[in-house]
């Protein structure tokens, strides 16, 4: 018996770790980025550690400044071309009536996605 359950939780633990690098190498699903982000602006930020893109972008009529891209010791690789790209809200909490915490997806013509939190926003 002891056989049994412990063949049977070695080969949950298995099935579990290879779906979770499935999914971890899967691309993201380009029908799930319904909205166009159009960048507008973009500056690289260095910092100790880390480097920031910060972008001016309209999403559906509204302008945001977006940072993210957040890579420890990445090196500068060039800033990200101006225009639109499909994008989805991947966060949109809202706590009060009068503060939101929202965080836009990025979707990349390679199929790659990147985040960046809304940290500014302007009629």
């Amino acid at each position: 018996m002891k056989t049994l359950a412990s063949a049977f939780l070695l080969s949950s633990l298995a099935i579990g770790c290879f779906s979770r690098a499935v999914a971890a190498d899967s691309k993201p699903d380009p029908s799930q980025y319904t909205l166009f982000v159009h960048v507008s602006a973009v500056e690289y930020v260095p910092g100790s550690g880390n480097s920031l893109e910060v972008l001016t972008v309209t999403v559906g009529g509204k302008h945001y400044q977006l940072q993210g891209g957040t890579i420890l010791a990445r090196k500068f690789d060039g800033l990200l071309n101006l225009g639109d790209y499909p994008a989805r809200l991947s966060q949109d909490e809202h706590r009060t009536s009068y503060e939101s915490q929202q965080e836009f997806e990025l979707l990349f013509p390679d199929g790659t996605m990147r985040r960046f939190g809304v940290v500014a926003q302007s009629e």
